[in-house]
């Protein structure tokens, strides 16, 4: 039987509406976890929220130069070369940022770049914008989006914009160096030609003053023209070798300089292809070394080798340069014979005519040179007009009030809620694990092998006082209302509850069925409602007709006298002690009319005329001593004689032995249970002391039932105590008439005194026979 009954609880398992039952009756430990979990990620995001973060986006369109029309170095073109990585690298590179602070203050303008790198806090300062832009391709345009971060929105629109606008001049900038070297250059030779051209007109004009001459003959002048030719020849060929020159010291004090810049070099004119070639290259070097150092810094390998490399072509340009100037040199030792030449062929002319044609000559040569010069100086304007501008502002900066990291407070706490529900059910499902408790029908019987005879639902004050509140002569509060729950039986007989007290009447009397019954009602411990039970399953026995007395053998801790408005004394103490026999102990109806229930309260609802009650007497200090008695055996099996059910309310067996020395003596034993009071342990440590002393447990009674402890219990709707009634609402709420009520009095009180005369003639016989 145990095994069967060991494996029936093994192979019980919860279904859905059991787990639903759970979280009802966790629901605030879950809900608790929920709210606290939610506040506490509320205030946690709230409290540690990050610095505000703004946004700020500007974008700019970059297209390549069209234009290859290079002044004064045709073969140098940036654009051949340029990409939108490059761009974008040069946008977030450490000389654009260094340019932007200049821009906004933040580091003094007259500062060289090694000062700046030199000053920690303006590094500092530099890096700070370098992490806080980023530049991004829209797609595959030709646009790029420039975007800034910063703790103030005002900040970050500024930051933007002066990103776009130092990146468009550095842009243009870099494109139309050339420009500008060469217009300097061009400005310098036009001061210096003019000079020249001034003084040689001057000079010639003196000439013929002096030596008073206003014409030239034909062959002067062919002679002229011929050496004039060779003249201009050898002034090109000096002006070539000047601007290789220029070029050349240009390139030395490259090569001499203690850092490198990676541009191009601006040459005055067309030096040679190969020339061209190896500037190109240098000119890609500057625009990778551009991109690395946005990540490293001069001395990383790769730099350090970009710079190698960019100095063996530096000086392959020299060698060049000065191979170039070693072939105009020998062009104009040449041009210089071919002159020598014609003079000595033309020698036959006047001295003063020579001198006029030589002064003439040099005139001329000046003159073409300067309006040379002139010619290239409006080009170089012009140039400079247009200026190659490959970056064009396509959207500027706005002002963000808008944060980017903004504080996810609500949502935080909306997760943090839903975390809490789980971890709230989580721990509910771990405390109904480890709760020893007995909360459905099945887990009492199978546990303790005794069935459950019924089970009464939980009835508040709140609940109380509604159900009361619509009855007349009834109250809604005090000592009264605590009556009126206890013998809820009698004073509300249509309640759920009621119904609850009846359905244990039959089962006890179909348990027991076949002789007269002694039963005592216990429980484990204190508060499980074992006197009220008592109270009103002797109550619906009363009512069914039955003749039923109601023993208050708790001599500890009575509470039967007030539940019917009896006097204590005397009771069962005096009659265990000898000084009174039992029927003379024993209240009637007739007490409990004269006692504080007083008539109508006793008349309002027929039954307690069937019901006898033996309260417990004065306090004694041996309780199990006298329960143990002949006396209570001689009570015992009298009462059975006299009375349809006999019922003794004890104390509870885990406080006292008192229960344990009466249930051996009676038929059977009713233990209360009220759900969720004791472990397990408990009721089964209370059912092996009644069956070690020869008591039986007939049944248990579960007491405190509430809807959400169990299914058992919501689908017979216990969470609702008056959900059913007997009849219609009328007939149920009537109580009952006056002329009933004196009937049914005048009946009570006539047997009770014939059963008071019958008593007092048979002690008065018994005397008689003694004497």
């Amino acid at each position: 039987m145990a095994t069967a009954t060991a494996s029936a609880t093994a192979g019980y398992e919860l279904n859905l509406d059991e787990y639903w039952q759970i979280i009802r009756r966790r629901r605030w430990i879950i809900l608790f976890c929920a709210l606290s979990l939610g506040v506490f990620s509320w205030l946690f995001t709230w409290l540690n929220q990050p610095v505000a973060l703004y946004e700020s986006e500007t974008a700019v369109k970059v297209e390549r130069s069209s234009d290859l029309t290079g002044l004064l170095l045709r073969s140098v073109t940036f654009s051949k070369t340029d990409n939108m990585s490059t761009q974008m690298a040069m946008i977030e590179s450490f000389t654009l940022m260094e340019r932007v602070a200049k821009s906004m203050g933040l580091i003094p303008k007259d500062l060289t770049s090694e000062e700046v790198r030199a000053n920690l806090d303006f590094m500092g300062k530099i890096l700070s914008l370098k992490n806080a832009v980023e530049a991004e391709q829209d797609g595959n345009s030709s646009i790029i989006n420039i975007m800034t971060t910063s703790t103030s929105p005002e900040f970050a629109r500024d930051f933007a914009q002066a990103v776009a606008d130092e990146y468009r001049a550095f842009n243009s900038d870099e494109r139309n160096r050339r420009v500008v070297d060469a217009k300097i250059f061009i400005q310098e030779q036009l001061v210096v030609v003019g000079g020249r051209l001034k003084q040689a007109e001057e000079t010639l004009r003196l000439y013929r003053e002096k030596n008073d001459i206003t014409n030239v003959g034909a062959g002067s002048t062919i002679m002229a023209s011929v050496v004039t030719s060779l003249e201009q020849e050898f002034r090109k060929s000096m002006t070539h070798l000047n601007d290789l020159k220029f070029t050349l010291f240009q390139l030395r004090e490259r090569v001499q300089m203690p850092t490198w810049n990676y541009q191009a070099i601006t040459a005055p004119a067309q030096i040679s292809a190969y020339f061209d070639e190896l500037n190109g290259r240098l000119v890609q070097m500057a625009l990778l070394r551009t991109k690395l150092s946005t990540n490293y810094t001069d001395n990383h390998p790769q730099i350090i080798e970009l710079r190698d490399q960019a100095k063996d072509i530096l000086h392959g340009l020299v060698v060049e340069v000065e191979k170039q100037v070693e072939l105009t040199n020998r062009r104009i030792q040449d041009v210089q014979i071919n002159i020598e030449n014609a003079e000595r062929r033309f020698k036959g002319l006047p001295e003063q005519m020579l001198e006029l044609q030589r002064l003439g000559r040099a005139v001329r040569v000046n003159e073409g040179l300067f309006n040379q010069l002139e010619e290239k100086y409006q080009e170089v304007l012009i140039k400079e007009a247009e200026k190659v501008q490959e970056v064009t502002l396509v959207r500027p900066a706005f002002l963000s009030t808008k944060r980017i990291n903004p504080v996810r407070a609500f949502q935080t706490a909306f997760a943090g809620f839903v975390l809490g529900l789980v971890l709230g059910l989580i721990i509910s499902l771990l405390m109904e694990a480890m709760d020893t408790s007995i909360g459905t029908i099945e887990e009492v019987e199978s546990f303790l092998e005794v069935p459950v005879m019924g089970f009464v639902p939980h009835l508040s004050h709140e609940e109380a006082h509604e159900l009361f509140s619509g009855e007349s002569g009834l109250a809604t509060s005090g000592y009264k209302l605590e009556r009126q729950i206890r013998l809820i039986t009698h004073f509300s007989p249509p309640a759920t509850i009621s119904e609850a007290y009846r359905s244990l009447r039959t089962n006890l009397l179909f348990s027991q069925a076949g002789g007269r019954q002694a039963i005592m009602v216990t429980s484990a411990t204190v508060k499980e409602g074992k006197s009220t039970i008592a109270a009103n399953l002797a109550v619906v026995v009363a009512q069914q007709g039955a003749r039923v007395l109601l023993v208050d053998s708790d001599l500890r801790k009575p509470i039967m006298h007030k539940t019917f408005g009896l006097s204590r004394e005397p009771g069962l103490a005096e009659y265990l002690l000898g000084q009174y026999v039992w029927q003379d102990v024993t209240r009637r109806f007739s007490d409990i009319m004269l006692g504080e229930m007083g008539v109508d309260e006793a008349l309002y609802t027929p039954g307690l005329d069937q019901l006898d009650i033996i309260t417990c007497g004065h306090s004694i200090l041996n309780p199990p001593d006298l329960l143990g008695a002949k006396a209570m055996d001689i009570l015992i099996e009298e009462a059975r004689q006299e009375y349809d059910l006999v019922l003794f309310d004890t104390p509870p067996m885990l406080h006292t032995t008192d229960a344990t020395v009466l249930g051996s003596k009676v038929d059977g034993v009713l233990l209360v249970y009220h759900i969720g009071a004791v472990v397990r342990g408990a009721l089964k440590r209370v059912k092996s002391g009644i069956e070690s002393v020869g008591g039986k447990v007939i049944g248990l009674v579960l007491n405190g039932v509430r809807g959400e402890l169990s299914s058992d219990f919501t689908k017979y709707k216990m969470d609702r105590y008056y959900a059913y009634t007997y009849g219609s609402e009328e007939s149920a709420a009537k109580p009952a008439s006056a002329t009933s009520r004196l009937v049914s009095t005048a009946k009570e009180a006539f047997m009770d005194i014939s059963d008071r005369l019958a008593g007092l003639l048979r002690r008065g016989k018994g005397g008689n026979d003694a004497a």
